[in-house]
């Protein structure tokens, strides 16, 4: 299962991805791609999903070949 959660600086929309990114998970991602690419920048977090399948692999590679930043790696410990 997939949360997402939109957060803006006013500059930039960053969608921050927990869980797992699969298949069925697809399309109600797109649609926050659809509707955040429309207000400016977009960057999406992965740093909290656990697993990703093809499908999720895809979309990311399309999200990013249209100047979508990924990130990854571990949030800091506070």
């Amino acid at each position: 299962m997939l949360t997402v959660e939109p957060l803006s600086d006013g500059r930039i929309i960053t969608l921050v991805l927990t869980g797992t990114l699969t298949a069925p998970d697809i399309p109600d991602l797109e649609r926050y791609w659809k509707t955040a690419r429309r207000q400016g920048g977009l960057q999406v977090d992965l740093c909290d999903v656990k697993e990703i399948d093809d499908a999720g692999k895809s979309l990311l590679a399309r999200m990013f070949a249209n100047g979508v930043c990924l990130e990854v790696g571990v949030h800091p410990v506070a």
